[in-house]
């Protein structure tokens, strides 16, 4: 039974999380508000943004008070979590940090994720029109913009999501590394 309220209080606790950390990235691709999709993330994570951001201002267009509900919810979710495995491993200190790195790998994720069903839509869909494709088409053009300086389109054929995709992996390796030498 306890395996069953662990697995539910995490999968519900990632959503939440999963909702501050795409109004995030919203308003940092400076995406559509008028996309639907957009609308509903944030008329749902407005009513805990609107009093957050009294306290945390938002910097050009990055949402910190979105980052911050996020990181606050990804350390509530490793606390309740400790608390029902019966161990909390580890202060505050590794609880603040540990979220943090859940935080910017859940980040690398949603971007590894975006740029894979870009391309698997990009063979499939061709010039179709669809809210969610559009949504992601903005999320990750700001990755994949240098990545086209970089490598610039062969034959029609765009290279430059593998250069990011490989990237992206490497930080995926490295970030936790880091975060274990620094603190």
């Amino acid at each position: 039974m306890n395996n069953v309220l662990y697995f539910v209080v995490q999968f519900l606790m990632e959503i939440v999380c999963f909702g501050f950390m795409a109004r995030f990235l919203l308003q940092a691709c400076q995406a559509d508000f008028y996309n639907p999709i957009s609308q509903g993330i944030v008329k749902a994570t407005d009513p805990i943004l609107r009093p957050l951001r009294a306290v945390v201002p938002a910097y050009r267009n990055l949402d910190l008070a979105a980052f911050a509900a996020a990181w606050v919810t990804a350390g509530l979710m490793f606390f309740v979590l400790g608390l029902l495995a019966g161990s909390m491993g580890g202060g505050p200190l590794q609880l603040i940090t540990g979220s943090l790195l859940h935080i910017l790998l859940r980040f690398l994720d949603l971007f590894w994720w975006s740029i894979l069903i870009v391309i698997i839509a990009s063979f499939l869909a061709q010039g179709r029109y669809h809210p969610a494709l559009q949504l992601l088409h903005q999320i990750t053009e700001p990755i994949l913009a240098p990545a086209r300086r970089i490598i610039p389109p062969m034959g029609g054929l765009d290279f430059s999501p593998i250069l990011v995709i490989l990237l992206l992996g490497i930080l995926q390796r490295i970030l936790p590394q880091l975060f274990g030498a620094v603190f």
